[in-house]
């Protein structure tokens, strides 16, 4: 779905009057039809007896391949753009939009599209959350543990990413009313501990009993690169546990460390596992968002840190600009621009999807990365800080298949370089950082917190959504503000943007309860830069 390009300045009371309202109808009828993708394919649902879904631990597993599809929406280019690409892969510093839509006033610069971003809450919550509540409620827990702990681990990667984006969310009692209780960030983060915990338990256990259940009763339902594979599944839960026991760094570092541990301890994904992706049916969706739609394009700061460290996978990051200026170059656009005339950034550099590559909804080289920034806290990760530094980004060059990977490690000269806007000179800015590649042992710990999050992030690319909270969470790495903020004094001019505010989607289905959490647990203001609980740096 391509993006109305509306040129009237004067368009805040057109957006919330027309555009939202025809906008969110048609992501209620999105959501409507959502349901199609919980039956069986090329079965008529008529003619699905009990007696077929039992057979196989069916009616265990049917469910699984759409709540994978729709953590992060793989097959629906228009969903995976509200989901994140109008949002976090902005904020994150990834990408921005290449056109002034509703005349540049929009999420890019810090005024919110109601419409853009209700489909974060709706498609998680109507294909993976809603699809977790059918199997509670049908009894898989006990019927079918094994199938159901894999639920879990997908109703707590959905459930994470909602928490992060918005903050309290009803998770608890998800599917019990239409007004549920949101529970606290703590609260939720507590749930989603809890819930991996349960699935890696039966997992091990279904394992036990029979080492072969994975490929008898799950294979078929797995959309992802993992085959089906429980041993690999259980790595990702816990390297999932670890994501957001580092989440707690600074709100609770000690139930972070003991959470952080306990995860290590029991296993974790490594580089010959591979990261957890799936593959779109008809390509990856970006690929259409930045070639065909013309809706997206490459973020300056992929292009000033990566370029100033010669970077090899910049290259597999980007295509070369169209614009004839700019003599082939990788080029970027800083996020939250004026723009001189409509065309005047399409000719930037599109992000490099082609070939369809797999949806990433975790890379495995962010397990090395977690492991490196605990050792740096003094946990017990298994090895030093410096080590799986290191092997975080072998396992990321390996990934995009580059090489080179001794000579980057070891430079110690190549920093970030500073960012020219051919279009509009105000943009110009000087180098985000002084930091380096090769690893410091007597660097001070910020500094080499600054390394560890900033080669994450390089290795994170395109997951803008999870960039975007480790950068909120850690200031890593630095990014350029906007250079024009919308938000109506919401956010601090030179400051970002802390969170994004409940869409009506949400505010209209469940009022009472949003306004208590709003009240209880975000000091009464529904704002921008209203902090998530984690984020306290």
């Amino acid at each position: 779905m391509q993006l109305f390009i509306l040129n009237n300045i004067n368009m805040k009371n057109f957006i919330n009057k027309n555009v939202s309202c025809k906008l969110i109808s048609f992501i209620s009828l999105l959501s409507l039809l959502s349901i199609s993708c919980t039956k069986l394919p090329n079965t008529d649902e008529k003619l699905i007896t009990d007696q077929m879904l039992e057979q196989d631990a069916n009616a265990g597993g049917f469910l699984l391949p759409g709540m994978m599809k729709n953590i992060l929406q793989v097959d629906e280019p228009w969903n995976y753009e509200f989901q994140q690409n109008l949002n976090a892969d902005y904020y994150s510093g990834y990408m921005m939009l290449p056109q002034p839509y509703f005349a540049g006033i929009n999420n890019s610069s810090y005024f919110m599209i109601d419409s853009w971003n209700s489909g974060i809450w709706s498609v998680p919550a109507t294909r993976v959350l809603d699809q977790w509540v059918v199997m509670k409620k049908k009894g898989f827990d006990v019927k079918y543990p094994d199938l159901y702990a894999i639920a879990l681990i997908l109703k707590t990667f959905a459930g994470h990413r909602l928490v992060d984006t918005f903050g309290p969310i009803p998770y608890s009692q998800y599917g019990t009313s239409s007004d549920a209780k949101f529970d606290s960030e703590e609260e939720a983060y507590n749930l989603f501990f809890s819930d991996l915990k349960q699935a890696v338990a039966a997992l091990k256990k279904a394992e036990d009993a029979d080492p072969n259940a994975d490929q008898i009763r799950f294979a078929k339902f797995d959309k992802s690169q993992y085959g089906g594979d429980y041993a690999k599944w259980i790595k990702l839960a816990n390297t999932l546990r670890l994501r957001l026991a580092m989440r707690l760094s600074y709100i609770n570092s000690v139930k972070a460390q003991a959470e952080a541990e306990a995860a290590v301890n029991d296993v974790v994904l490594s580089d010959a596992d591979g990261s957890f992706s799936i593959t779109a049916s008809n390509g990856h969706p970006l690929a259409t968002i930045t070639s065909s739609w013309q809706e997206t394009r490459l973020g300056a700061p992929v292009e000033t840190i990566l370029g100033g460290y010669n970077d090899p996978r910049l290259s597999k990051y980007a295509l070369p600009a169209t614009d004839p200026a700019l003599n082939n170059k990788i080029k970027g656009m800083r996020q939250g621009i004026s723009f001189p005339s409509n065309d005047a950034y399409v000719g930037f550099s599109m992000v490099n999807f082609a070939g369809n590559p797999p949806v990433k909804l975790m890379d495995v080289s962010e397990s090395y990365f977690l492991r490196a920034e605990g050792a740096l806290r003094g946990w017990n990760m298994g090895g030093t800080a410096k080590d799986f530094y290191e092997q975080g980004i072998k396992a990321s060059f390996k990934a995009n298949a580059v090489g080179g990977e001794d000579a980057y490690l070891n430079n110690n000269t190549n920093t970030p370089v500073a960012y020219v806007d051919p279009k509009n000179s105000a943009n110009n800015a000087p180098p985000l950082s002084s930091i380096t590649i090769k690893w410091e042992e007597g660097a001070t710990i910020e500094q080499k917190l600054e390394r560890i999050i900033t080669q994450k992030w390089i290795a994170l690319y395109p997951d803008g959504q999870e960039a975007w909270s480790e950068f909120r969470r850690t200031g890593y790495p630095k990014l350029y503000p906007v250079m024009v903020n919308n938000s109506n004094g919401d956010i601090p001019n030179g400051q970002f943007i802390k969170r994004i505010i409940y869409p009506t989607s949400i505010t209209n289905a469940s009022g009472a309860a949003t306004a208590e959490a709003v009240s209880k647990y975000l000091h009464g203001q529904d704002k921008l830069f209203t902090k998530i609980w984690w984020d306290i740096r």
